[in-house]
């Protein structure tokens, strides 16, 4: 499938969608359960759902969202990505009204209140659904990344930590994610021999971009990008690694330092000092690569006074030492 024939596919009207323009409702339409988060009445949408395509060994599905349709406010037990690939479209998330653009991302987190407005025919949004056990170790030991930003990302998807949120990522400048994009559509609507592997791939690029847009666009003034509370600390943490305590950090906020670790390792699953050594290793870790500094200077620059806990610290995150890591 060529990038044209994607294009016709998406933007073909099917059956189901010339009936909802009708205002008419398809055959044997879906049947949901309803239940109540707080005072309101939500649809509960759940993998049976999707039994016929949940067969594939990724445990994702890619799906056109139908235009002309209403849909009830519902929450799934799946992450979802919505892609605008063309047009725009209004989601009410969480009781609040949120513009997706052509170009821009969607990641819904499970249990997260929402529904999407009528489409028109020229707006064009696609759904990637994942099961939560696609989110596996080796899927994020792919995507090699380390800092407390990237921590977050990462942990707000993955099974353990607070859910009922999104993340709404401003993409529509990214030159690399079009054709993440449409190279991965392709594969999945056209698979080839090594189609698993393909779209396996696809995807942690498609991730480490999406990680990139994430970061990026935190330190760009007026960002819409939706950002969690404990995002303006961990970025406190990567800039001053070297010096902050949890107390010192604690009082930076105007907040009680065990209130703050509290919502760190909710957040991020990881306490204020795995943070903070985190981000120390990580910099010693471009110093040994990049530098001409011996190992003692290093750890004192990173913030380590101790030589031989630095050496400790190193080992246990990276798994050698800070001599063999220069050597790889």
């Amino acid at each position: 499938m060529t990038p044209e024939d994607l294009d016709e596919r998406l933007r073909a009207v099917t059956e189901h969608e010339q009936l909802y323009r009708q205002g008419i409702s398809p055959p044997n339409p879906q049947q949901f359960l309803y239940l109540f988060k707080g005072k309101k009445r939500v649809a509960l949408l759940h993998f049976g759902h999707f039994s016929e395509v949940f067969s594939n060994p990724l445990d994702i599905v890619v799906k056109k969202h139908s235009r002309f349709r209403s849909y009830p406010l519902h929450i799934h037990d799946w992450v979802e990505i919505n892609y605008m690939y063309d047009g725009s479209c209004r989601q009410i998330i969480n009781n609040n009204l949120y513009s997706l653009h052509k170009g821009q991302i969607l990641l819904v987190d499970s249990d997260t209140v929402h529904t999407i407005e009528p489409l028109g025919e020229s707006d064009i949004l696609i759904n990637i659904i994942m099961r939560k056990e696609y989110f596996n170790s080796s899927f994020f030991n792919r995507l090699a990344s380390d800092s407390p930003l990237s921590s977050f990302f990462i942990n707000s998807i993955t099974e353990g930590n607070a859910h009922d949120s999104f993340i709404l990522f401003r993409s529509e400048n990214s030159r690399r994610l079009p054709i993440f994009m449409n190279e991965f559509f392709c594969e999945w609507f056209d698979p080839s021999v090594r189609s698993t592997e393909m779209l396996d791939s696809l995807f942690s690029l498609i991730m480490m971009e999406l990680i990139h847009i994430y970061e990026t666009d935190l330190t760009r003034e007026g960002s819409r990008l939706k950002t969690n509370p404990i995002v303006p600390v961990l970025r406190y943490i990567e800039e001053n690694y070297r010096t902050c305590t949890l107390n010192s950090t604690a009082a930076y906020f105007n907040t009680n330092a065990n209130y703050l670790s509290a919502q760190l390792k909710k957040y991020t699953g990881m306490s204020f000092i795995a943070l903070l050594h985190q981000q120390k290793i990580r910099f010693a870790k471009t110093l040994l690569i990049n530098s001409t500094m011996n190992v003692t200077e290093i750890a004192n620059y990173v913030g380590y006074e101790n030589v031989s806990f630095f050496y400790k610290k190193f080992n246990a995150i990276c798994g050698c030492s800070p001599n063999e890591y220069r050597n790889i």
